[in-house]
């Protein structure tokens, strides 16, 4: 039997792209990477959508990646589109035309997927020492993500639409001694933004996206394990003799690509204001692609499925610091958190989820109420509008969405399909809303006093019947009155009574 062999194919905004690798001891190894310039952005960001064009030249590219593919003996060949087919106003038409021309089915990535496939597999190629302490910053084609490792976690990060080949899009029409002055003004108000929340030291500057190599041969970077080393000065170097070209003199002067000059000089405003916040003598690039993560997926399942479970952590750590921001009673959260997963895990015969789901009733535990801040008598509503609206490294935006669904029906409004808010998940995920809901809200139940009420919590599943037992001296009145009331959303979701008893401490 032969090695496993995959192919990727990813759609990006400037290029597509051909992956092919195999399975080599507990890594991997690339047999083929190919390339194809064709700045489907260009469509997107101008006119708003991808011209059909430009979708037969994608669909004869991708034919001869499939061809090539074969050639390799590859068993399976994945997909991902990105910004460009995302954002298209007629996304679903370029999805159809690419399924009738090649017989492929495009998976598009929003940004949060794609971001957590890059810093997935970041994880498992940045050395320790710029694991402590560090700024990553992603610039896409279409947007920029700038987050925060602190401790091998990711605590905090914001993703804002200010990619290079966008940039360069929205002045394409300014003079040539105006470029550069313009475009640093415009990212300023965005930039000040992420600033307030970065500290006032950090050790290391890490680069992503796929600019990072383009930037390394123009400032003389050593590749290393994986990774790009940049000396700061060289970097600083290169930036200050090119900050006031306008694109066209930088691509004559750099011998670059219409596409590379129109990326290069936004990249380089960008990392050199974020620069200015760190010690750091070198910038670090990692020149990886979702593709690289979906060819470790594939090929090593097992360690990659690790790494996905050390991010789950970061996220939720990033959940915790999200909590904490807006003024939330953390023992409440972890008590609750305490009964929701004893809950999820005795119930795992009947609702049949996975870890995964396991994960984002854990998030939904951690934000749930994260809307009193702003009002509690509303704070269902706005915890919904709240979770939607944050940045958090580990979920991607269908998961989002689940977790602000699940946020804003844990009280007395129930899921009910004449709720936009509900009906617009699809049916798969209407249904593990209900299901994560009615979990948290028995867990709600059981710590409605806020008082830490019970010494200890037992949960057990027996004839048809889910018995939550607290060990307590205390009364427990009004937990149980509670729980009587949202027994009912639990029988219809799951088939089986839920009841509360009080065992007293002996």
């Amino acid at each position: 039997m032969g090695k496993k062999t995959t192919a990727v194919i990813e759609i990006a905004s400037n290029e597509l792209r051909l992956k092919i690798a195999e399975k080599k001891g507990d890594g991997i190894k690339m047999l083929e990477s190919l390339s194809y310039p064709l700045s489907l952005g260009k469509d997107t960001f101008h006119y708003g959508k991808i011209s059909f064009k430009s979708i037969s030249k994608t669909a004869e590219i991708i034919n001869g990646f499939i061809q090539a593919a074969k050639e390799y003996g590859a068993d399976s060949i994945q997909t991902i589109a990105t910004t460009a087919v995302r954002e298209a106003a007629n996304r679903e038409y370029v999805l159809d035309q690419i399924r009738i021309k090649t017989g492929l089915e495009l998976n598009v990535a929003d940004d949060s997927r794609e971001k957590n496939y890059i810093n997935t597999l970041m994880f498992n190629i940045l050395p320790e020492e710029h694991m402590k302490s560090a700024v990553v910053v992603h610039l896409g084609s279409g947007n920029i993500t700038i987050s925060l490792l602190e401790n091998s976690g990711i605590t905090y990060t914001q993703s804002i639409e200010i990619g290079g080949l966008r940039l360069s899009e929205m002045f394409e029409m300014v003079g040539i001694e105006k470029y550069a002055s313009v475009v640093r003004e415009y990212l300023r108000q965005f930039l000040d933004t992420i600033e307030a929340f970065l500290p006032e030291r950090i050790a290391s500057v890490i680069l992503t996206g796929y600019d990072v190599e383009l930037i390394s041969s123009c400032c003389g970077g050593k590749s290393t394990g994986g990774i790009i080393e940049i000396d700061r000065a060289d970097f600083t170097a290169f930036y200050k003799q090119t900050k006031e070209k306008s694109p066209s003199e930088l691509a004559e002067s750099l011998h670059l690509s219409f596409d590379q000059q129109e990326i290069l000089q936004p990249a380089l405003l960008i990392y050199n204001r974020i620069l200015k916040y760190s010690q750091a003598d070198k910038l670090v690039a990692v020149p990886i692609t979702a593709g690289d993560s979906l060819l470790w997926e594939q090929l090593q399942s097992e360690k990659y499925n690790s790494l996905k479970k050390h991010y789950e952590i970061c996220a939720i750590e990033a959940a915790y610091k999200a909590a904490k921001r807006f003024d939330m009673n953390m023992a409440h959260i972890k008590s609750i958190e305490e009964c929701a997963l004893m809950i999820f895990d005795k119930l795992q015969k009947i609702h049949g989820l996975s870890k995964r789901e396991r994960f984002l009733l854990q998030m939904s535990v951690i934000l749930h109420n994260v809307g009193k801040f702003i009002n509690p008598k509303s704070h269902y509503t706005h915890s919904y509008h709240i979770i939607n609206g944050l940045d958090i490294a580990g979920i991607d935006e269908d998961e989002k969405h689940i977790i602000a669904a699940i946020a804003l029906y844990h009280g007395s409004v129930l899921p009910d399909i004449n709720y936009p808010e509900y009906a617009e998940l699809s049916a798969e995920d209407r249904v593990l809303v209900s299901k994560l809901c009615a979990i948290l809200r028995l867990a709600v139940a059981v710590n409605s006093g806020h008082g830490g009420k019970y010494e200890d919590i037992n949960v057990k599943l027996k004839d048809g019947r889910l018995t939550v037992t607290l060990v307590t001296y205390k009364d427990i009145e009004l937990e149980k009155w509670s729980f009587s009331s949202k027994n009912e959303f639990f029988a219809d979701v799951y088939g089986i009574e839920a009841v509360l008893n009080k065992r007293s401490v002996i």
